[in-house]
């Protein structure tokens, strides 16, 4: 079974281009000669940078969860999130579902941290800014725990628990 994340990329869009808008501006004061020159172009390249990850991590990526499936001779029964550049895929986390503690509606860290104790490892493979549905995945034993968050539908977050046996 394979989800491909919906993407609404408004947030990420309007985040670049109104950090643009203030590189050029400050471009603009620097060449000016407004102030110390120095600052401006710091402050410029700093929300240059911005535009760059943003637009990379948000609105250049995509995410696909594979469950590998439970009819195949070898049962690997495992989760692959693959990131999705253009036509290049890339396998970033890939966990035994027999790791998977709990499948979790999204609530702030804090107060995940507050019901699940210590969590060593955090990772967020939502495909928007601020999705409108997403889910933890809590996986982990005695020693460690590992929060990763995936944006996805009911239905998935649904046959995750199923497979896993949570």
């Amino acid at each position: 079974m394979t989800y491909s994340c919906p993407r609404r990329r408004i947030t990420a869009q309007v985040l670049c281009l109104l950090l643009f808008a203030l590189a050029l501006m400050l471009g603009i004061f620097s060449a000016l000669g407004l102030g110390p020159a120095w600052i401006f172009q710091l402050l410029m390249m700093v929300s240059l940078v911005g535009v760059i990850q943003i637009s990379q991590r948000y609105l250049l990526s995509a995410y696909e969860y594979i469950l590998d499936p439970l009819e195949e001779i070898l049962q690997y029964n495992r989760i692959t999130v693959i990131r999705v550049q253009g036509k290049r895929r890339t396998s970033v986390y890939t966990v035994p579902l027999s790791r998977l503690e709990e499948v979790l509606p999204y609530r702030k860290y804090k107060k995940l941290r507050e019901e699940y104790g210590e969590i060593s490892m955090r990772m967020n493979f939502c495909a928007d800014m601020f999705p409108r549905e997403s889910y933890w995945l809590i996986f982990g034993d005695e020693s460690e725990k590992a929060a990763v968050r995936i944006q996805c539908g009911k239905d998935f977050a649904e046959e995750l628990r199923k497979r896993a046996g949570v």
